[in-house]
C-alpha cells in the first residue's frame, strides 16, 4: 500500500502543466446565502435574509466551466472552446477565467446568445431554490466554424480533450465529431461527460463518464444490481465503441468498463454529503490529467473517486486543489 500511495503521489505531481482542451457549454453560477427563519405570510415558503448582499454573494464557472476551473486549480493547463454571449453574464465568467489565469481566446462571443446562469438561494447549507437563466439555442454555423479552427490550431498543444455537454447548444454533434476527429489522429485521449439525450458524441472517445442515471437512460435497462450493470454497461460500451466506460454511482462509488472485458469497482468513501453540485465536473477533470500524467484508468478512477468525495464536503461550485488531493491520497492510502 505504501507503493501505491507513492505511485499516486507521483501521478498527482505530474498534474502540473498539462494541457486539457474543454469543450463544452460555459455558464455562470451565481451563490446567495442567507438565514431562513420564518414562513413567508404571503405563501408556504421560507423567507430568506440577506442583510449583508455583498458578503453573500459569491460567483463561479459553471458547467464546462467548472471542469476549466478545477483542472486550473489541479496545476493543469485549460483551454476553454465553447459559445458564450455578449451580455454580464459573459463578461463576469471571463473575468472569473482570467482571474484563475485561464485564457479566453478560445471562447467565441456569439451575439444574441445568452450566457445561461444559475442562481442558487441557500440557508444554513442547504439549497432552498434555483434559478435558471437561460435559452438554450444551437450554436450558429458561423461560431461552429470558429470554434472548429481554434480547435485546430490548439490541437497539437492538447494532452487531452474533455467533452463537456450541458444541452445548451455548443456541443453539436457535427462539431464534437470534427473536433474528436483531430485529437485522435494526433492519438490524443477524449473524455466525454454526456447527457442520455445526445449520446452519439461519444463514439469512439477514450472513456464516457455517465453517472448512473444516465447510463439506464443510455443503455435503455435497468442497471440496480451486479447483474444488470454488468450486462447493461458492457452493452453500452460495445454500442458506443470507447475504450473505457466509468459509471459513477454516488454513495455506490464507480464501475469501470473496460472493452478488453474487465471490469472494475471502485468503492466510495464515507462521506457526508453536503453538495453534489459539480462533483462530476471534478471527476471528469482529476481523470484526464492522472490519465495524462501516466495512470491506468483504474489508477485515475481511484483519484477521480477520491477528489469526487471530497468535493461534496464543499458547498456550491466547488474546486479541488492538488495540495487537498495530495491530503486525501495520505489520509485513504498511506497507512492502510
Amino acid at each position: 500500500m505504501q507503493r501505491h500511495h507513492a505511485r499516486l503521489v507521483r501521478i498527482v505531481r505530474g498534474f502540473r502543466g498539462r494541457t486539457i482542451g474543454v469543450l463544452g457549454d460555459f455558464m455562470l453560477d451565481e451563490l446567495l446565502r442567507g438565514e431562513a427563519t420564518r414562513i413567508s405570510p404571503e405563501a408556504p415558503v421560507p423567507v430568506v435574509l440577506i442583510s449583508d448582499p455583498q458578503a453573500a454573494e459569491g460567483y463561479y464557472p459553471g458547467g464546462a466551466g467548472n471542469v476549466a476551473a478545477n483542472l486550473a486549480a489541479l496545476g493543469g493547463r485549460p483551454i476553454p472552446f465553447g459559445a458564450i454571449g455578449k451580455d454580464e453574464s459573459g463578461k463576469r465568467l471571463r473575468e472569473l477565467f482570467r482571474s484563475r489565469r485561464i485564457p479566453c481566446a478560445a471562447l467565441v462571443q456569439e451575439p444574441g446568445r445568452l450566457t445561461p446562469r444559475k442562481v442558487r438561494v441557500a440557508a444554513h447549507q442547504h439549497q432552498l431554490l434555483r434559478l435558471d437563466f437561460e435559452k438554450p439555442a444551437r450554436i450558429s454555423d458561423r461560431t461552429a466554424r470558429l470554434l472548429a479552427r481554434r480547435c485546430a490550431h490548439w490541437m497539437g498543444h492538447l494532452n487531452a480533450l474533455i467533452v463537456s455537454d450541458y444541452q445548451k447548444g455548443t456541443v453539436t454533434t457535427e462539431l464534437c465529431q470534427q473536433v474528436t476527429m483531430l485529437a485522435r489522429q494526433r492519438r490524443g485521449p477524449v473524455f466525454v461527460d454526456p447527457k442520455p439525450e445526445h449520446p452519439e458524441i461519444c463514439r469512439d472517445a477514450t472513456v464516457v463518464t455517465p453517472n448512473l442515471r444516465e447510463a439506464e437512460l443510455m443503455a435503455g435497462v435497468p442497471l440496480r444490481d451486479r447483474r444488470q450493470l454488468e450486462i447493461g454497461g458492457r452493452r453500452l460500451l460495445a454500442e458506443l465503441g470507447c475504450a473505457y466506460l466509468l459509471i459513477t454511482r454516488g454513495a455506490g462509488g464507480m464501475t469501470l468498463f473496460e472493452s478488453g472485458g474487465d471490469i472494475h469497482d471502485i468503492p466510495s468513501l464515507p462521506r457526508p454529503v453536503y453538495d453534489v453540485t459539480g462533483a462530476g465536473d471534478t471527476v471528469i477533470a482529476v481523470l484526464t490529467l492522472a490519465y495524462c500524467a501516466g495512470a491506468t484508468m483504474q489508477e485515475a478512477a481511484q483519484l477521480a473517486n477520491l477528489a469526487g468525495s471530497h468535493v461534496v464536503l464543499k458547498f456550491g461550485t466547488a474546486e479541488i486543489s492538488a495540495q487537498e488531493l495530495l491530503e486525501a491520497v495520505a489520509r485513504n492510502f498511506k497507512d492502510a
